[in-house]
C-alpha cells in the first residue's frame, strides 16, 4: 500500500492501521541521600562492588545478545539478513516500466502525476514507487482515476516470515457494508504471495483495487492497481483476472530487475 503523503485516488479507503503511541511519563527521581554524617567506605569494597557489576554486566550482555562462547559477535544487521539476492534500488520505477499494464493504459505524462522515494536506514531499506494511468479509450472529460503503487523493502533487522501472512489476511477485518477486501494465495511467486482483491459493492464488475504481494527470504514487494470511475464514464474496467495477470507479470519484472 502506499505509504503516508503518497497521492491517493479519490474515493479510496483509509490504508493500514496507524501505529501506536510510545509510553508516557518519566522515570522516577533517585532517592535523596540519607541525613547525618557518614564513615568513609574502605576502598576495597568499592574493588569488589566494580568487580561484581562488571560481571553481571558481561553475563547479562552474553545472555542477551545469545554470544556465549563465542569469539565474534557478529558484523551486524546485514550478515543474517536473507535477501535473496535482491538489491538496492533507489528509483524503483527504472526497474519496474509496468510493461503490462501498458498493454492497457498510458503513463501520465505530466511530472506530477508520478511520485517515487528511496531510503535506506539501519534496519530496513525501501524504495517507492506510485504513477497515475490513463486509458486511452477515455473520453477528455473523463473523471476516471486509476494509480498503480510499486513498494520494495529490504528488512535487514527482523525476518517478515513471521507475520506476512497475517498482514495480508489483516486487510478483510476492515472490510465493511458496502467496501469489502477478498485475500488469497497465489503460487509460483517467491517464498509466498498473496492477492489482496477491494471491491466496492456486491457485484462482480465493482472492482475498485488489487493488491500483490510478494516475499521472497527477508525482502518484499508490492504491486497495487488502484481505480475509481465516474458514473458517466464511458469505458469499462479491466476484469479481476486481467488485472490479475497484469500485476503478476509486472511484479515479476521488477523482481527480476532488482536482481541483475
Amino acid at each position: 500500500m502506499p505509504p503516508p503523503g503518497a497521492p491517493q485516488p479519490f474515493g479510496q479507503p483509509p490504508g493500514p492501521y496507524g501505529q501506536q503511541p510510545g509510553p508516557y511519563g518519566q522515570p522516577p527521581a533517585p532517592p535523596a541521600p540519607p541525613s547525618g554524617p557518614r564513615r568513609p567506605t574502605p576502598g576495597w569494597v568499592w574493588g569488589i562492588g566494580g568487580v561484581v557489576v562488571a560481571s553481571a554486566l558481561w553475563a547479562g550482555g552474553l545472555f542477551a545478545t545469545g554470544n556465549l562462547g563465542s569469539e565474534s559477535s557478529g558484523s551486524g544487521d546485514d550478515a543474517k539478513a536473507d535477501l535473496a539476492g535482491y538489491q538496492y534500488a533507489k528509483n524503483l520505477c527504472d526497474v519496474s516500466p509496468l510493461d503490462a499494464f501498458k498493454k492497457k493504459y498510458e503513463i501520465d505524462s505530466d511530472s506530477t502525476s508520478t511520485t517515487r522515494y528511496g531510503s535506506r536506514q539501519k534496519g530496513l531499506d525501501q524504495s517507492y514507487c506510485s504513477r497515475k494511468l490513463k486509458d486511452p479509450e477515455a473520453d477528455a472529460d473523463s473523471y476516471a482515476s486509476i494509480y498503480v503503487y510499486s513498494t520494495a523493502r529490504w528488512h535487514k533487522a527482523t525476518d517478515p516470515e513471521g507475520e506476512f501472512a497475517s498482514e495480508q489476511k489483516a486487510y478483510e477485518d476492515q472490510s465493511q457494508k458496502t467496501y469489502t477486501y477478498q485475500t488469497k494465495a497465489v503460487s509460483g511467486l517467491g517464498d509466498e504471495a498473496y492477492l489482496v482483491t477491494d471491491m466496492s459493492g456486491t457485484g462482480d464488475d465493482d472492482l475498485s483495487g488489487m493488491t500483490l504481494a510478494v516475499r521472497e527470504g527477508w525482502f518484499t514487494i508490492e504491486t497495487r492497481w488502484s481505480y475509481y470511475g465516474g458514473a458517466d464514464d464511458k469505458t469499462e474496467p479491466p476484469t479481476a483476472s486481467e488485472v490479475e495477470e497484469m500485476l503478476k507479470s509486472d511484479t515479476r519484472a521488477a523482481m527480476d530487475g532488482l536482481k541483475k
